[in-house]
């Protein structure tokens, strides 16, 4: 009986939500025909992603060629793709106050540690990066070095366990666990001894799931948020699990409850926002004012980010690099003779300071950058109405679209990287990177939402790399894949079947 009665009530709700849905889908999908841009006319691969979404954007960038901008879409939403390296320039740097968002959609209360640097936006994003961009300063990096060495060296002991019994590894899942110890290590002062410890706190939260294995969440949801609907909020979709938001909120209220002797010599960086956080909340009491910046989900927030950051992007990237030294044995002698070589100069030992010295390998990890950028796009919603002129367009962007820069395609276009499969560490030599149009290269992005992490993420890089080289040969296998594939399911970069490589122990020198 009752359900009789609610019957038409239901009918008419689900035929409201019907139409809004078409007029949604009708609203975007003609956005573009009526710009007079060119445009790629229906969502096809953006929808369910048959290959990997980077393979997606790189051929629309192909299509759209050559106009320096053009549209697509993304699920139900118009987006612009910046084609330009000039343009891009001038949206990432010389007219950032119009691209200052992400344009990020977040839920505090559901999502309570999403509240992070790439996310938030204007006056939020501005306060948080202030308080966190002392944490970076080389002073303090190189306050955390021999936290960072003593995780290089726990590295060392695990790989030569591995080469007695194993005649080949999976090197992107040995780089995960390394990221994971320095991370917990040096990001969070915990003693998690991540690379030996399968019940390691830190590879529980992994196990768990984070926001970079959201892309994996059904079609249906991405549709949802998407299109903005309030059903987010009452069917509850977290993009983060609770356990992740418990972790990482107990995180910060143990290193804020911690009693002052025990915290007094901690470099770690979860320290360093709760120290932010106490000097806040002393200056608003002073002032009398009661609306905090650094609250506990804030902190907790930018630990997350920390994390994800610190884990996928660089193991992921360290992965890349040993697999394209596998394949190029000339380039791996380069850099070992390159490191040994500073060594000798500093005594035989590895520094902090040494490691600018290093300019081989640094190249090497900019190629692999450029070749496997793990995030491979940035996104900016435009914040006011803006005009670009070209030779051949004048457009303006109006306020709240959507653009896309694509970081992956324009690292893969021959016009501005010659033979672009190729591996080549010399492009950015002294003598070459001069020839690198700038807005083309941006694995870190660019201006000031340029990535924070990028110098703890290089010293990082260096030295796992100075020192693997220089103890261990790699090698390919029969189960190297040549070349590697994207998994499609993930939202970064990340190889399809793994990175499986030989380790031979090199003699002591």
């Amino acid at each position: 009986m009752i359900l009789e009665l609610l019957l038409p009530t239901i009918a008419y709700l689900v035929a409201v939500l019907l139409l809004y849905l078409v007029y949604n889908y009708w609203r975007n999908y003609t956005h573009w025909s009526k710009s007079g841009l060119p445009y790629i006319p229906f969502p096809r691969d953006s929808v369910f992603y048959p290959v990997h979404k980077v393979d997606t954007i790189k051929r629309f960038y192909d299509e759209l060629a050559p106009h320096p901008v053009g549209g697509f879409y993304k699920m139900s939403r118009p987006y612009l793709m910046i084609r330009d390296p000039e343009i891009i320039r001038k949206i990432l740097i010389k007219d950032f106050p119009y691209f200052v968002n992400h344009g990020m959609q977040i839920f505090p209360d559901l999502d309570p540690v999403n509240q992070h640097v790439f996310n938030i936006d204007d006056e939020r994003w501005k306060g948080v990066r202030q308080k966190m961009a002392p944490i970076f300063t080389p002073q303090k990096l190189k306050m955390m070095w021999p936290l960072m060495l003593e995780c290089r060296d726990a590295l060392g002991k695990y790989l030569d366990q591995l080469i007695e019994t194993r005649d080949q590894i999976e090197i992107r899942e040995v780089m995960s666990k390394f990221a994971l110890d320095v991370i917990g290590t040096c990001g969070f002062g915990l003693e998690c001894d991540a690379i030996q410890n399968e019940d390691s706190e830190l590879r529980r939260v992994v196990s768990g799931g984070t926001a970079t294995q959201d892309s994996n969440r059904p079609a249906v949801r991405s549709f949802l948020r998407s299109t903005g609907l309030p059903l987010i909020r009452l069917l509850r979709l977290k993009r983060i699990p609770e356990t992740v938001d418990d972790f990482f909120l107990g995180l910060v209220r143990g290193a804020a409850d911690a009693p002052a002797h025990e915290t007094a010599n901690r470099t770690d960086i979860v320290q360093h926002l709760v120290n932010a956080q106490r000097q806040e909340q002393q200056a608003l009491q002073s002032q009398n004012k009661a609306e905090p910046l650094m609250t506990e989900s804030i902190v907790a927030s930018q630990a997350f980010v920390l994390f994800v950051a610190g884990f996928d992007t660089t193991s992921g990237t360290l992965g890349y690099c040993l697999y394209e030294l596998s394949l190029h044995p000339e380039i791996m002698e380069k850099c070992r003779n390159e490191v040994k070589s500073v060594l000798e100069k500093n005594g035989g030992t590895i520094s902090y300071d040494c490691l600018k010295d290093m300019t081989y390998l640094q190249c090497v990890i900019d190629e692999t950058l450029r070749k496997y950028a793990i995030l491979g796009w940035l996104d900016r919603l435009c914040g006011e109405d803006y005009k670009i002129e070209t030779p051949s367009l004048s457009y303006t962007i109006k306020r709240g679209t959507r653009c896309l820069i694509p970081a992956h395609a324009l690292h893969r276009d021959p016009k501005y990287f010659p033979d672009p499969e190729r591996f080549d560490p010399d492009r950015f030599n002294e003598e070459n990177k001069h020839k690198i149009v700038p807005g083309t290269y941006l694995p870190f992005g660019d201006g000031p939402r340029i990535c924070m992490g990028m110098r703890f993420a290089h010293m990082e890089m260096k030295t796992a790399l100075a020192f693997l080289i220089t103890r261990y040969d790699f090698e390919p296998t029969e189960r190297t894949t040549v070349p590697l594939k994207f998994y499609r399911k993930s939202w970064l970069s990340m190889p399809e079947s793994g990175i499986w490589l030989r380790l031979k122990r090199r003699p002591a020198a």
